[in-house]
């Protein structure tokens, strides 16, 4: 983004700056939920980094991460627990048994 605007987004006469930071912060967030399978990491980085303003970036792109990953593959956590073979609680169904 900062490469095709490098002065900024101009909307009604106001620009607004391209700030690549914000960019990396709502990426490492993302990357963070999807590997954790976990939307608590969005409120982690709101507390890390004191940035309100990206507090609806960060939630879209999480809970997306989140959801895709899902979709794809267990979380880090299931993951070591099977490989070091550790007892774990089967999954519980979510429709009605008779």
């Amino acid at each position: 983004m900062a490469a095709w605007f490098p002065e900024g987004i101009n909307t009604d006469g106001i620009i607004y700056p391209i700030v690549p930071g914000g960019y990396a912060v709502v990426g490492a967030a993302a990357l963070s939920g999807a590997v954790t399978h976990t939307v608590s990491t969005a409120v982690i980085v709101f507390e890390l980094t004191g940035q309100i303003s990206h507090i609806l970036p960060i939630m879209i792109a999480v809970i997306l991460a989140n959801a895709v990953a899902q979709s794809l593959q267990q979380s880090i956590y299931d993951s070591i627990i099977r490989i070091k073979k550790l007892p774990y609680l089967p999954e519980l169904g979510w429709g009605h048994h008779e």
